[in-house]
């Protein structure tokens, strides 16, 4: 009887293991929060830091851990078209959140009649057009990566992390829309992230925007 036990209990495990880490739903609900939620987020801390030491410019992962808090790490793609491989140390427990492909659109200055709806229309001009989506992790990949597209319910501040002295003219309304994707925390040790796509549009500069991320995890 112990070794019919112990037996499915390996079967168990190497189902699990097989199965890969666990990307939530497209509709998930973290205490709260929805991917178009957690976007506005992303972006807003993807603009709280100086160039110098901004994690979405880093090419090596020495910054990944600049302005990060709370439950949800996030994960930089890169500014029009990418190719960047990161090594980056994550703490155990956090959820991971990052894009395939992504935009966002904001009113350049302050005190302007840009409508929420006009750079929400910004935001999601290319995606449309997007090909080629693809999440892995730690080698499984991600069934149907079009069906994660997120998009702005309400618009944000985009430089609302950044201090009021400092803060830049414009960033509000933003908005984002893109495909994103929320992965439920790792267990300690090592784990590859690869994600990307491209766009195939003629409608602004970013249309023909190309991302290839890769991320060598080491999560303790």
């Amino acid at each position: 009887m112990r070794i019919a036990l112990l037996l499915v209990t390996m079967c168990l495990a190497i189902a699990a293991r097989a199965q890969g880490p666990t990307v939530l739903p497209p509709d998930f609900d973290l205490d709260g929060r929805t991917a178009a939620d957690l976007s506005a987020e992303w972006w807003q801390w993807a603009q709280s830091s100086p160039a110098s030491i901004n994690p979405v410019r880093d090419n090596v992962g020495t910054h990944c851990a600049v302005q990060q808090s709370g439950d949800v790490w996030f994960l930089a793609g890169g500014y029009g078209s990418s190719r960047i491989s990161r090594t980056c140390t994550v703490p155990y427990g956090k959820y991971l959140f990052f894009p395939a492909v992504n935009m966002s659109y904001w009113a350049s200055t302050s005190n302007t009649r840009v409508t929420c709806a006009a750079v929400q229309q910004g935001a999601a001009v290319n995606n449309a057009t997007a090909l080629k989506l693809f999440v892995e992790i730690d080698g499984v990949a991600l069934d149907n990566p079009e069906q994660y597209r997120a998009r702005s319910e309400e618009c944000f501040d985009v430089f609302a992390r950044i201090p009021a002295s400092q803060k830049p003219d414009g960033g509000f309304p933003a908005a984002s829309d893109g495909f994103w994707y929320l992965l439920a925390p790792l267990p300690r040790g090592k784990h590859e992230i690869r994600f990307g796509g491209r766009y195939n549009s003629s409608a602004d500069r970013y249309g023909q925007m190309v991302q290839d991320i890769e991320y060598l995890l080491v999560v303790e």
